[in-house]
C-alpha cells in the first residue's frame, strides 16, 4: 500500500510539472505556436529560412511585429 501511494504521488508531480522557460522568447515561441503544429528545433532551419517561414507563420498566428521578431530572435540564436 505504501509503494502504491508513492508511485501514486510521483505520477500526479511528474504531470503537473511545468515546462521552465529559459527566456520570453522560447515561451512566446512554445504558446503561440504549439497549438497548431510542434516545436521544430531551432537547428531545422538557416536563419534565412525562419525568416521567411515567420513571415508566412506569423499572419497565420496573428502575431504582431514585436511577438514575430522575439521568436524571430529565439529562432535564431
Amino acid at each position: 500500500m505504501k509503494y502504491t501511494l508513492l508511485v501514486i504521488f510521483v505520477i500526479i508531480v511528474g504531470c503537473s510539472a511545468s515546462k521552465n522557460f529559459i527566456s520570453k522568447e522560447e515561451k512566446l515561441y512554445s504558446e503561440k505556436c504549439a497549438g497548431c503544429h510542434r516545436l521544430y528545433p531551432k537547428s531545422e532551419l538557416t536563419a534565412q529560412g525562419w525568416k521567411t517561414t515567420m513571415e508566412e507563420m506569423g499572419k497565420r498566428a496573428k502575431l504582431n511585429d514585436e511577438e514575430k521578431k522575439m521568436i524571430l530572435t529565439y529562432l535564431t540564436e
